[in-house]
């Protein structure tokens, strides 16, 4: 990783508004171009980068967070992400995963056709536990890392998550397979 990568990362955890600043100003125009895709305005881009910003920063500061896999950017931008799906969500924007026009009719997915496998994986994930089904939420349907998901949620470490992760998806393939 970059040595400026690193400082910044030490910056913000100490707690240094220059740090953030200098993040904020780096990636604002980026973030703003990556995320008109999703057929957001620009007001409420700058809107989800400053809550991306501000979220990423407390991470550092009170969690004490280290990005050593990707950079910084991967980093804000995966929480940006995120929120860009909870404001279209919001607004009923993004079906299935699938962002729609807001001119368009509201897709019911209980009456799109699906394939045998997506008709097995939705009806035996009813069948697991609520503590199951937010799990395999967060990591496929939201493709929060492990991490992530720890720092969202009431779990104690990144091991925890895995083995519970590991049960309820062995549980769902169980399930998948007794029919």
């Amino acid at each position: 990783m970059e040595k400026q990568q690193v400082d910044l990362q030490t910056r913000l955890r100490n707690d240094d508004k220059k740090a953030l600043e200098e993040v904020y100003v780096l990636y604002k125009e980026v973030f703003v171009n990556y995320g008109l895709r999703f057929n957001l305005d620009k007001e409420d881009l700058i809107d989800v980068y400053q809550d991306s910003v501000i979220a990423m920063y407390q991470n550092f500061t009170t969690k004490q967070t280290r990005i050593e896999n990707s950079s910084l950017k991967t980093y804000l931008f995966s929480i940006g992400k995120h929120k860009i799906y909870d404001r279209l969500k919001e607004r009923k924007l993004l079906v299935g995963g699938v962002v729609v026009e807001n001119d368009y009719e509201e897709i019911d997915l209980d009456e799109t056709v699906l394939t045998n496998e997506q008709e097995l994986l939705r009806r035996y994930f009813r069948h697991l536990g609520a503590s199951c089904q937010e799990i395999l939420k967060l990591f496929y349907y939201r493709s929060l890392s492990i991490k992530e998901i720890v720092q969202q949620t009431h779990y104690k470490d990144e091991n925890t998550v895995k083995s519970h992760k590991s049960r309820c998806l062995k549980k769902l393939i169980g399930l998948i397979k007794q029919d």
